[in-house]
């Protein structure tokens, strides 16, 4: 998997190693946002991780649960930890980021 210097800068300040973003691209879900696939877990997926991993590979991945990989052209774009505002912005979702309803 190849990393964009901006990625893997981005890695370093937040603390997210290689292996944790090969396991956001590998057994996440994703969306789509500006052209570029947006990798992170849901709670079904999460779990298929975790059966999948050693017991001493878990502290890592649960480390792993709340971040995201942003993936264009299969390089590595940029990495970072979820917030609210991220979850609120998904498709679908009902609010805005700042928490204001949308009425359809």
């Amino acid at each position: 998997m190849e990393f964009t210097a901006h990625a893997i800068q981005r890695c370093s300040q937040r603390g997210i190693r290689v292996r944790q973003v090969e396991w956001l691209v590998t057994f996440g879900c994703h969306t789509w946002n500006r052209g570029a696939r947006v990798c992170f877990f849901d709670r079904a997926r999460f779990q298929r991780l975790l059966f999948s991993l050693e017991p001493t590979e878990r502290q890592l991945a649960e480390k792993t649960r709340g971040s995201y990989a942003v993936v264009s052209d299969g390089r590595v774009v940029t990495v970072g930890h979820r917030e609210a505002a991220f979850c609120a912005s998904k498709p679908g979702s009902h609010r805005s980021r700042h928490g204001q309803i949308h009425v359809a």
